[in-house]
């Protein structure tokens, strides 16, 4: 009995990496030899920036049904480890799924579902071991969510959705500092500093000042001459801007971290209205400023058409923000006014500018283009000129940047 049990168990092994194996072993409980397993894809390179999606089924033996899971795996070559800090952003979502989110969770229970934020991709396992970290999640395709392309802008009713969700996930980190403030801050000191990492390696210094000087090429002269003026020091600022974003001022609440479109999936009616959204990815999750969501989000994905309109998504933000804080018996304009959220913005949206510019040109690389850290880790070269080299549509990229730049200087939000 044992020696069969054994044999189909390395059967159903050689289906996945041993690794993805045993993550999958603990997703279902070490109940594995009542399911059968098979890979169904990957995801795409340049998707997976620090690390590789898989798309695992296990059908169940007895029942038939169906269990879809996605993988996430740290990138294990050596060299890309030590020139990024890839275990500790994955130790960072670790923590939020196996610390943070458990208490925020529970503490929803003390208020009606109707105020209850559970807008997550459910985790199922996780395995943090040298030279290995991951984690399983539930496969939200199977129940009807998809992706926004990437390439696309983000509709105004999308960002109207989105940041009702974003406040009424934020409400959950004013209302628990508020009544249980020593806890709070005991949970908080648990995340990675992994942004601040980040920008402590010089290639990627050397990336973001790239990165701003197209912003600086993507202004026309002759028509934007005020606007390049303003911006141009950038260039060499930028990064000491967007690193004074992290630190906080009296508001601060725990932050999704990672706030584009592709780290969110969208489910719709029959009639194509939008009836849910799921965030995911919570690897660069911490304590931050709510703005340092809302403008990545938003310079992420949207056009100048709808950052014109921000003061109507601020008061959708701050309605639902408040709405569900006063669910825990809390004031919201004790503690978080709109008036703060708007002066707020003034600082910390330079977060979100800065974001976007890296983030629209990933989007806007060709297919067939796109590069990940693996390429660095196959020739040894820990420089990010292949980010660089990676041919791109210049014309739409600029014109999103464009778009964000005259909508910085407008509203007086350049520094």
């Amino acid at each position: 009995m044992y020696a069969s049990a054994d044999c189909e168990e390395i059967k159903m092994n050689n289906a996945v990496p041993p690794k993805i194996y045993e993550l999958v072993k603990k997703a279902v409980n070490g109940d594995i030899e009542n399911y059968e397993i098979s890979e169904q894809d990957s995801n795409k390179k340049g998707d997976g920036f620090l690390g590789e999606v898989s798309f695992i089924s296990l059908r169940d033996k007895t029942t038939g049904k169906q269990l879809n899971i996605v993988v996430k795996q740290a990138f294990s070559e050596q060299t890309v480890r030590e020139s990024n800090p890839i275990r500790d952003i994955y130790l960072n979502e670790t923590y939020f799924y196996t610390e943070v989110w458990p208490k925020l969770f529970k503490f929803q229970e003390g208020i009606p579902k109707a105020n209850r934020f559970s807008n997550l991709a459910q985790c199922l396992a996780t395995i943090s071991e040298e030279n290995f970290e991951g984690l399983a999640l539930e496969n939200l395709k199977s129940e009807g969510f998809v992706m926004h392309d990437k390439r696309k802008v983000v509709e105004k009713e999308k960002f109207e959705f989105i940041f009702k969700l974003y406040g009424r996930f934020h409400a959950i980190s004013f209302a628990y500092k508020a009544l249980h403030p020593e806890e709070f801050s005991e949970l908080v000191e648990g995340f990675y500093g992994v942004n601040e990492e980040m920008y402590e390696k010089e290639a990627f210094l050397d990336y973001c000042k790239y990165i701003y000087r197209q912003g600086l090429e993507g202004l026309q002269p002759g028509v934007d001459d005020a606007v390049i003026e303003k911006y141009r020091h950038y260039v060499d600022d930028g990064v000491k801007l967007y690193m004074g974003c992290l630190v906080n001022g009296k508001y601060a609440a725990i932050n999704h971290g990672d706030c584009w479109s592709n780290n969110m999936m969208f489910k719709y009616d029959s009639s194509g209205k939008l009836i849910d959204v799921r965030f995911l990815d919570f690897q660069l999750a911490r304590l931050g400023s709510p703005v340092c969501d809302l403008s990545y989000c938003l310079y992420s994905g949207g056009t100048k058409e709808t950052f014109d309109d921000l003061d109507h998504l601020l008061q959708i933000y701050h309605d639902s923000l408040s709405e569900n804080i006063r669910a825990y018996g809390c004031d919201p304009d004790e503690l978080y006014p709109l008036k703060a959220l708007k002066d707020d913005w003034k600082v910390h949206c330079q977060f979100g500018a800065s974001m976007a510019f890296i983030i629209w040109r990933g989007k806007f690389v060709y297919d067939g283009e796109a590069v990940d850290f693996t390429d660095f880790a196959a020739e040894d070269d820990q420089d990010m000129q292949k980010f660089k080299d990676a041919k791109f549509d210049e014309k739409s990229y600029k014109e999103r940047i464009r778009d964000i730049l005259l909508h910085l200087y407008e509203n007086d939000y350049l520094i």
